[in-house]
């Protein structure tokens, strides 16, 4: 295996790697135990829109794209509970909205070194980091802990197995506060 390497992903850089994230995308969402349905039109829109509002990490091994951390500013999170949660102060806090990672290349340290990378790499105008998770997924569940993360909230949203099925899954809120010199 080759070295994993981050680079940064802005508005500018994404169009170049737009279908290879798109793939990436499908692929990290739509197969393996977490597996949901999404239809490729809907996750061209989704990368779209949050590229737009925010910025990423994208990982790679050789010249594949391995792993993409997505993040915005938490005002963008229409999901987020604020008036709940006036501890954490949203003008200030990043969400990260996606991580994915290859089903192949998954345990390899890759969430970890762009999650990493992020953090060393934001302003200090971000004082507060906020990710949300599937309850059910363990891994992401523990390296967010890990990193210091902490569960404050959830909500259920529903997603679709098939066009015409759906399910329930339980999202938990995790927070984390940045302190400056230490990320």
């Amino acid at each position: 295996m080759g070295s994993i390497r981050i680079y940064t992903l802005d508005e500018y850089i994404y169009p170049k790697f737009r279908a290879k994230i798109v793939s990436l995308y499908l692929h990290a969402f739509t197969t393996g135990e977490y597996a949901q349905y999404i239809a490729p039109e809907s996750a061209e829109s989704t990368l779209d829109a949050l590229v737009r509002r925010g910025f990423g990490k994208m990982a790679f091994i050789d010249e594949r794209l391995v792993g993409l951390l997505l993040c915005h500013p938490l005002s963008y999170d229409k999901d987020f509970p604020a008036a709940d949660h006036p501890r954490i102060p949203v003008a200030n806090s990043i969400y990260i909205s996606e991580v994915m990672v290859h089903t192949h290349e998954r345990g390899k340290g890759i969430a970890l070194k762009m999650i990493s990378d992020l953090l060393m790499s934001l302003p200090d105008t971000f004082t507060d980091i906020v990710i949300r998770v599937w309850e059910k997924n363990e891994p992401a569940l523990s390296l967010y802990r890990k990193l210091g993360f902490e569960p404050f909230y959830s909500i259920i949203q529903t997603k679709h197995r098939s066009p015409e099925e759906t399910f329930e899954m339980k999202k938990i809120y995790l927070h984390k506060a940045l302190i400056p010199g230490e990320r």
